[in-house]
């Protein structure tokens, strides 16, 4: 019954996602279905049904009168090419490679959050000493050099995929299935990586605070924030990592454009654009200029007990712009 599924889909792929076209595809089930189970009660095995059901049912040029869909299929037009096929073998190099993206790009931004580790310490030390001081400025210029050849190495890997964004894609019924498990499979994973992460930001300032207190010399100060910044980083690396698998899953899923029926499993649902294009650059990079002031303002006060609030604050904010001038991609479709 799979096959006769996954050709039932493969038929109605290139068609508009309009009612009449979902009726059709339902009838048009529905009628392979009752046949199938009609052949096998008869004593026909699975591969000998299934043949016939799409020796059948398999022309919709000879059924679109029956399923009241001939003016569809007659319709020639050229927004009705899917674009390129997307092969299941594809989709699981570009995951594989989407995971290998993730990890070197979080490694780069963890180099690039402990950079100033050693300088840090080293301009704490009691006797401060010139190799002390080196010792620092090496490891912040390692660490830099890290950070670029790491984003730099995660950013070329990707360039090949850049087709999934710049060309039309598709993917097949068989490939979406496996894809949307592949998703669901890694869900409980992610939501565990996030929660290790987010323990790290709501705790690393403990040992900043605890050290702080059993001594109050400046060596202790500075290991304090190494350690921060070290757990900040480590959770900004998990964050990273957690994601990938998600987001290229949805990426791959996504690729099936909405106005047709190949949308299988679709992410797209409710998503919101922007119409004006200054609220599309302002929204584009909201969440990092928050992260970024979140951070400068924490780091400079060491107000941490203060400075939370301004997630709550961006959050009402995004809510507030989407609500004035963001548009649901639903409610877009003609």
């Amino acid at each position: 019954m799979n096959t006769i599924r996954s050709y039932l889909e493969s038929m109605f792929a290139k068609l508009p996602n309009t009612p009449d076209v979902i009726k059709a595809k339902c009838e048009l089930g529905q009628m392979m279905e009752d046949k199938y189970t009609e052949l096998i009660s008869e004593g026909k095995s699975e591969n000998e049904a299934v043949g016939q059901v799409i020796s059948e049912f398999g022309n919709l040029d000879e059924l679109g009168e029956v399923l009241g869909i001939s003016s569809i299929l007659n319709r020639k037009s050229e927004s009705s090419s899917v674009g390129r096929q997307v092969s299941f073998q594809e989709a699981q190099d570009y995951l594989d490679e989407k995971a290998h993206y993730a990890l070197f790009h979080g490694l780069g931004t963890f180099f690039a959050i402990i950079c100033s580790c050693g300088v840090i310490l080293a301009s704490t030390l009691e006797n401060t000493s010139q190799k002390a001081i080196v010792a620092g400025l090496i490891f912040l210029f390692a660490s830099i050099a890290a950070c670029v050849a790491f984003h730099t190495y995660s950013s070329l890997q990707m360039n090949k995929w850049d087709f999934l964004k710049k060309e039309p894609c598709s993917i097949d019924y068989g490939t979406a299935g496996m894809i949307n498990d592949l998703r669901r499979n890694a869900h409980d994973t992610s939501i565990l990586q996030r929660t290790i992460a987010i323990l790290l930001f709501c705790t690393c300032y403990i040992p900043l605070i605890v050290l702080t207190m059993l001594n109050d010399k400046g060596v202790s100060a500075g290991l304090g924030v190494d350690i921060l910044l070290f757990m900040v980083g480590l959770g900004v690396l998990i964050l990273t990592v957690s994601s990938s698998r998600e987001d290229g899953c949805r990426t791959l899923l996504n690729l099936n454009s909405s106005p047709y029926s190949s949308n299988y499993y679709s992410q797209n649902a409710g998503e919101v654009r922007y119409e004006s294009k200054t609220v599309r650059v302002i929204m584009s990079v909201f969440w990092p200029t928050v992260t970024c002031v979140y951070l400068i303002w924490s780091f400079l006060s060491f107000a941490w007990y203060i400075t939370w609030v301004i997630w709550p604050l961006a959050a009402v904010a995004d809510s507030l712009i989407k609500a004035i001038f963001g548009i649901r991609k639903e409610d877009d479709r003609s």
